[in-house]
Formats: C-alpha cells, structure tokens, sequence
C-alpha cells in the first residue's frame, strides 16, 4: 500500500482506504474494515472480527481477481442539454466560452434518463471510453461512473504545454478554466473522477 493524503491506496485491487472505509474503485463498491477483511482476505464475518482484534492468526490477502471488463457504452443523449447549462451556468458558475467549448466537441451533454450531466473522456482517437455522471437536481449531489469505463481516459483537455494540473472532478476542471482562461487551451487538464491516479499517470507515462 501507498499513502495518497489522506488515503491508502492498494494499486493491485485498484482499492483506496480512508479511515475505516474502503472503497473499490473497479467495481464501484465499498464498506467497512469487516466487509474489506472478508472480501479480500476471504475470511468469514467471525473470522474478520477476531483478525481485526488480532486475536487470529495472520492471514496473506487473496490475488487480486481477473475481471473481465463490461463493455462501455455512453447514456442515450438527451435532444437538447437545458437542465445541464442551467445548472453548470447558474448554480456551477461555469463560463459559457468553456462550457460551450467542451459541449461542442461532445465531451459534455444531457442524458436523456434522468439528465444527468454526462462528462465522456476520449482515447487519441476521439473513441469514448469513460464517461462520469454528475446529477444536475439542485438537491442532489449524486454522481458516478458510467459501467465499464476506463479509468486511465477520465474527462480531460491535453494542450502543447508541458503544464498539466489534476482536478478530482470533471467541475472542479472546468471551473478552474472558467477562473483562468487566457491561452487554456496551451495547456492540458486531467479530471481523476474520484481518488484513482490512473489519469494522470496515463498523461504522464508517454503511452499516448
């Protein structure tokens, strides 16, 4: 394990820990020091309590699974995308410049289900690969990540620049653009849509 902040992370499971919470970044899922212990040592629930009071033998965790990726597709498109501008504009305080720039290359929309704001990361190809959903009720803060996405093609931007900055979602991206948008373009911007460093260390490692 490596410290991340506040966080563990466990890159082999693509698992973080915080406090006594875990959380699965592959599979989206999570939950206390127990639930971790039976999932990843195979343990039973005595068997996880007696081990997290120490009063067991020492147990090696299980290799991480071979997982077979779901395939990825995006969330049918909305006919127009009014609820996300009105909400990333009024309530996100998005510049429009930024928000159109991103909308018009199709890297922001409106699902047409519960409309979501949708935020879809590319590979070289310009091929969708990830998409994070942000839910745009004014109550509500509900977000996660498309089935099946790639982590290392989150939401980004990659200019000509050797600056790049790191945001841990697709609004924090786009607000710090909005703050500062002389020649933003230039430069490249990597949303990690949670606490996976997969992102950036793809914009990183020269594998584009």
């Amino acid at each position: 394990m490596r410290r991340s902040g506040s966080e563990l992370e466990w890159a082999d499971h693509h698992v973080t820990i915080r406090g006594h919470q875990f959380y699965d970044q592959y599979e989206g899922s999570g939950g206390t020091a127990i639930d971790f212990i039976k999932k990843y040592y195979d343990a039973s629930f005595p068997d996880a309590v007696q081990m997290l009071l120490g009063q067991s033998v020492a147990a090696s965790p299980i290799e991480p699974r071979q997982r077979e990726r779901e395939p990825f597709a995006l969330p049918p498109k909305n006919e127009n995308m009014r609820r996300v501008y009105a909400y990333l504009l009024k309530q996100r305080c998005i510049d429009r410049a930024v928000l159109d720039h991103f909308a018009h290359k199709h890297l922001i929309y409106e699902s047409v289900d519960y409309h979501n704001a949708v935020f879809v990361g590319v590979d070289d190809n310009g091929t969708p690969k990830h998409a994070h959903k942000r839910s745009t009720a004014s109550q509500g803060s509900w977000r996660a990540k498309q089935t099946g996405s790639q982590a290392a093609y989150a939401f980004h931007h990659i200019g000509e620049s050797n600056t790049i900055y790191a945001f841990e979602a697709p609004i924090d991206l786009l607000s710090f653009i909005s703050m500062y948008q002389k020649d933003w373009q230039q430069h490249s911007y990597v949303a990690l849509c949670g606490v996976s460093s997969e992102p950036i260390m793809y914009q990183l490692s020269g594998e584009r």
